[in-house]
């Protein structure tokens, strides 16, 4: 189970940060293809006043989010993560980065975030983590306020043990769990939102990487609003939709 000692201590490291985090935009090109193709159309309407970042490593998803918003606070609990931020956004006066404890934020003010954003992140985070981070959101997010969360959903997959043991014994095999977090899933976000008292506006729940489909993530659209349950999509293609946008994002780069 990644803890939260574990998380620290390998996005703490600067040899997991060899292109800044777009390396893990490979499957969509870039990580500019991604944020245009695949994450700007979940999150647009979402997009203004004051923007809360929850574990945005060295800025991979900061540089977009940045002009969207009066201002930005960005919240790691790895302070390398933190100090590479700062250098990197120096020069924006409304954008702010600090170090927590990697499942809370005491440092933001209650009901003062128009929106909070974690993309390819919080996956590794287990389900103690997400309950107080969801219990914090709660509290800052403002009355209507938004939160787009990708987190783990391996705790939905009941032959995930039959796998791993058909991994270890076929290494071949074309399945990976992408040190997702064991513990957490979709309907557990549910159910945490609503006892928050707010409400899942959506949860799209996808397959991470290559090989085959297995529904191992979810991305939760969070409303701090109590009542307004949405609909639980389930996007088998998702990946394929990644293949796209790179395709796509190829054609459109300038012959060198």
């Amino acid at each position: 189970m990644p803890s939260i000692t574990e998380n620290l201590g390998l996005w703490g490291s600067q040899r997991a940060w060899s292109q800044d985090g777009d390396e893990w935009s490979e499957f969509w090109g870039t990580a500019r293809a991604q944020w245009f193709g695949c994450l700007l159309p979940r999150v647009f309407p979402f997009l203004h006043g004051r923007i809360l970042e929850i574990a945005p490593g060295h800025g991979r998803w900061t540089q977009f989010l940045t002009g969207h918003c009066e201002s930005l606070i960005g919240i790691d609990l790895a302070p390398a993560c933190v100090s590479r931020c700062i250098d990197r956004f120096a020069q924006l006066p409304h954008v702010n980065f600090c170090v927590n404890d990697g499942s809370s934020f005491p440092m933001i003010g209650s009901g003062t975030i128009d929106f909070a954003f974690s993309f390819d992140s919080l996956v590794h985070a287990e389900a103690d983590v997400m309950e107080s981070y969801v219990k914090e959101l709660a509290r800052v997010l403002k009355p209507g306020g938004v939160a787009f969360l990708h987190h783990s959903n391996l705790a939905a997959i009941p032959f995930r043990p039959l796998l791993e043991r058909l991994k270890f014994r076929i290494p071949t095999l074309p399945v990976q769990f992408h040190w997702r977090a064991p513990s957490m899933s979709a309907e557990k976000m549910r159910h945490m939102v609503q006892r928050a008292n707010m409400s899942c506006l959506q949860q799209e729940i996808i397959p991470w990487g290559t090989g085959w489909p297995i529904m191992i993530d979810c991305m939760t659209t969070i409303i701090n609003t109590p009542g307004k349950q949405g609909p639980v999509v389930r996007n088998p293609r998702f990946m394929q939709e990644a293949a796209a946008i790179k395709r796509i994002s190829a054609l459109l780069q300038p012959a060198s």
